[in-house]
């Protein structure tokens, strides 16, 4: 028996395939491996752009024409555990480390044996106005200013960055240049996951309906996420009712916290305390580092190279791109151009459409029209998970953390641009000189040659203004609720469901606490035009990636 489809569905792949996987014993490689764990990457990198062409509301013909254009990859994990997969020999290259390099130029998709690289790596400037909207090679990183760990693409110089041999040679393919290799890791690697998650698409092919299709493709990313499983996270549970027990449990130094139920049952937490490596994590590390692979492809080698500077990314969310495509007409483009449409799935289309080919449904690593035909003529992103467009008389609003029944009834595209574009009510930009720091009277010879005491004044006007534009908010969604009748003004807290413009919205949700079920009724800034994983310019529209040239000047 099982409790869970996950479950279920590795062991069904471990007897499917036969397979024998390795387990790395060598704790150096575990923390190694590990190291080069990053999921999937979302930025925005263009967040506003309205699409000028004949299907378009307000087209004109006397402007340039160009078409917003989002595509969804199929099963992108799935295509990725499809491809060449490690499963045993892990040792470290023995030989001489910069020879490594040029073995690397040798090395194919499907050779037997594979390679960790742990690299320094430059991101040269003349490569930074054509990569601004996806660099190559993401990082875990702290943003300048947050205190949260994200996964950015920037054009920074990266140290002791580890890397599969197929992203490094996709790197140094588009001009990236290796400083110094410091470790490489080989292994053994094979299709031998590939049966099983074509058996699979087949399933979801002949599925006849919803359920059936979402739980084959259940079967394939289960697998993924089996292998990523952190079980240093991992905890032991224990009901208590003796006091003794109680005591003994408290006493331990792997005690973690306990939940009381009633007086005499409680719920003790234990940390563990031993701890065993043993899930195939560098299975999921190479599904994440192959699936990078195909989105970064997809982008330089299909669509940039066929548009070259007609194209921008406007947003990416690990499966997916949105893009402005300056041209006439896109779909026209694919039927002229094979190159183009093999890389699609069109089945998604009407049968009458020119672009429509039904022999490619389903099949993983291809992209699908993800408006199904639908001309999308208007986009926005706030920030990450964060994003709205308009199609042929209807909108579409993502908003992750936030409740289904808020997005539907009780936020609009049009909210998404008031966030974006309108001037914080603080004085309409005279904030500056009311706290001292307009840039008329700012400046560096105002700290003498102090740059401790520079960097502190900085951070203590920094925080002013971040106080006054929060004091601000919350007056202007206090004031917009004003009630006519009584002139009671409500506080952010306390908000009604129905407001004029505001970023606070009041999400309802069941949840369980204690066994305990209870309705939870919180406010949350559902709009927030804040992204820190890139730097915005001043039109709030255009951003760069950190380490851009320019940031320098």
């Amino acid at each position: 028996y099982y409790y869970t489809a996950p479950g279920f569905t590795f062991d069904a792949m471990l007897r499917y395939t036969d397979v024998s996987l390795e387990l790395l014993t060598d704790y150096d490689m575990v923390l190694f491996v590990e190291q080069g764990i990053r999921g999937g990457l979302v930025q925005a990198s263009e967040r506003y752009c309205r699409a000028n062409n004949p299907k378009t509301p307000g087209y004109d013909a006397e402007k340039p024409s160009s078409w917003l254009v989002y595509q969804d990859c199929n099963n992108l994990y799935g295509y990725a555990m499809g491809e060449y997969m490690p499963y045993g020999g892990f040792k470290w290259y023995d030989g001489d480390l910069n020879r490594s390099l040029e073995l690397l130029n040798g090395m194919t998709d499907k050779s037997d044996v594979g390679r960790i690289y742990e690299v320094d790596i430059a991101y040269p400037d003349n490569l930074h106005d054509a990569h601004n909207d996806l660099p190559f090679l993401p990082r875990n990183a702290v943003p300048p200013g947050s205190k949260v760990n994200k996964l950015m693409a920037t054009l920074e110089r990266k140290e002791r960055y580890i890397v599969h041999y197929r992203n490094l040679k996709q790197a140094i393919a588009n001009g990236l240049i290796v400083e110094k290799v410091h470790r490489v890791l080989e292994f053994q690697q094979s299709a031998w996951l590939a049966e099983y998650i074509n058996l699979n698409t087949s399933m979801r092919k002949k599925a006849g309906n919803e359920f059936e299709r979402d739980f084959f493709k259940l079967l394939n990313n289960a697998v993924f996420g089996k292998t990523m499983e952190c079980v240093r996270n991992r905890i032991a549970m224990e009901l208590v009712s003796c006091p003794r027990r109680m005591r003994k449990l408290i006493n331990k130094p792997t005690f973690k916290h306990v939940t009381t139920y009633t007086e005499t049952l409680a719920a003790v937490s234990l940390q563990k305390s031993d701890v065993h490596f043993s899930k195939p994590i560098y299975v999921g590390f190479a599904v994440l580092e192959i699936s990078k692979e195909l989105m970064y492809d997809y982008h330089y080698n299909v669509m940039r190279r066929h548009y070259n500077d007609s194209i921008r990314l406007m947003y990416m969310d690990t499966d997916s791109l949105v893009y402005r495509v300056d041209t006439d007409d896109f779909y026209k483009d694919l039927v002229d151009n094979p190159a183009l449409l093999e890389r699609m799935d069109t089945s998604n289309l009407p049968v009458t459409h020119p672009c429509y080919v039904g022999t490619r449904k389903k099949t993983p690593g291809l992209f699908k029209d993800e408006t199904a035909g639908h001309t999308m003529y208007e986009f926005i992103a706030l920030r990450a998970k964060s994003y709205a467009y308009k199609i042929e008389g209807d909108e579409k609003l993502v908003a992750k953390g936030i409740r289904g029944h808020v997005v539907r009834n009780h936020m609009t595209f049009y909210d998404h641009k008031r966030c974006l574009f309108e001037v914080d009510d603080v004085g309409d930009g005279d904030e500056s000189e009311e706290l001292g720091t307009d840039d008329d009277d700012f400046d560096d010879g105002d700290f003498g040659d102090d740059d401790e005491w520079k960097d502190v004044e900085m951070r203590r006007r920094a925080r002013l203004m971040a106080r006054s534009v929060i004091d601000t908010i919350h007056g202007n969604a206090a004031a917009a609720t004003t009630t006519a009748i009584s002139g009671v003004k409500f506080t952010p807290t306390t908000l009604p469901t129905y407001t004029p413009y505001t970023p606070y919205r009041e999400n309802v949700s069941i949840r369980s606490f204690e066994h305990r079920v209870k309705t939870i009724k919180t406010m949350k800034m559902t709009l927030n035009r804040f992204d820190d994983k890139r730097v915005v310019d001043d039109d709030r529209i255009r951003t760069r990636a950190y380490g851009h040239y320019t940031l320098r000047m």
